[in-house]
């Protein structure tokens, strides 16, 4: 267990400063924060509406560009190093393919959460500049955004495992989409009557990431309150679907001709 943590720290560190000395995390910042301060021009006439416009739209911001981050780093994790050869020499070192996909996870997840400490920092910095107050709302709901793309890049290193980047980038955005709809097929497949579309249905709930239960934006926007238990579960299925996909990535590399 000890080596197996050790690889996994070694990998994970060593992912997370190649995507912190990339280009496209640092421009993907320095492009995030002019479009932050640049939500206050926005005319807004009624009192507490603006507060809101900008929770809104800075939550907006940090989900729609860390997907860019993970689509784009996930992709550069286990593929090249597939493709130029230099997993061989990981492996000597690590001696473990599950360390390996676990590691090259923990980069990732070490990159989001860089990116977003620093975007809600910022978000939370400007209100309180502002508006004299602290909106500690903020942190949450970019922690639950974060959760959420973790959980992403759990299912698109599983598929690159065994996939070219064209069909993990499909099948990625195919399962993000379904995530978000799960509980309008589900009820539709029960409208159908069948027991075979609602056997079909429960095995698509157990397979696709249900990512519509990490909508808690518009709690977070008009400062609606939030249990602990809600974020712990959220955190705690967060875990499991992640670990479930990594397991299955390290078992299909595990097999893998390499």
């Amino acid at each position: 267990m000890n080596s197996f943590l050790r690889a996994v720290g070694w990998i994970g560190w060593y992912g997370f400063l190649e995507a912190v000395r990339s280009r496209l995390l640092l421009g993907t910042m320095f492009l995030v924060l002019p479009l932050m301060v640049s939500t206050w021009l926005l005319d807004v006439y009624q009192v507490g509406l603006q507060v809101k416009v900008v929770k809104d739209l800075g939550l907006n911001l940090m989900s729609g560009f860390g997907l860019l981050i993970v689509l784009f780093v996930s992709l550069d994790q286990i593929i090249p190093d597939i493709e130029r050869r230099s997993i061989s020499f990981i492996l000597t070192r690590v001696g473990n393919r599950q360390a390996y996909v676990v590691g090259r996870f923990l980069g990732v997840a070490l990159t989001l959460a860089f990116f977003h400490g620093v975007m809600a920092g910022f978000l939370t910095a400007m209100l309180r500049w502002h508006d004299q107050a602290w909106f500690w709302e903020v942190p949450l709901g970019a922690f639950v955004v974060f959760l959420k793309q973790c959980v992403l890049v759990a299912v698109v290193l599983f598929l690159t495992t065994f996939a070219t980047k064209i069909v993990v980038i499909s099948l990625s955005v195919l399962t993000y989409v379904l995530g978000h709809i799960l509980d309008i097929f589900r009820m539709l497949l029960d409208r159908k009557g069948s027991p075979v579309l609602g056997w079909l249905g429960e095995a698509a709930m157990a397979v696709v990431p249900d990512f519509s239960l990490f909508e808690l934006k518009v709690a977070v926007i008009h400062e609606f309150p939030i249990q602990a238990s809600a974020v712990g579960f959220l955190a705690l299925y967060s875990v499991c679907v992640a670990l479930f996909f990594l397991a299955a990535g390290g078992t299909i590399l595990a097999r893998r001709d390499l």
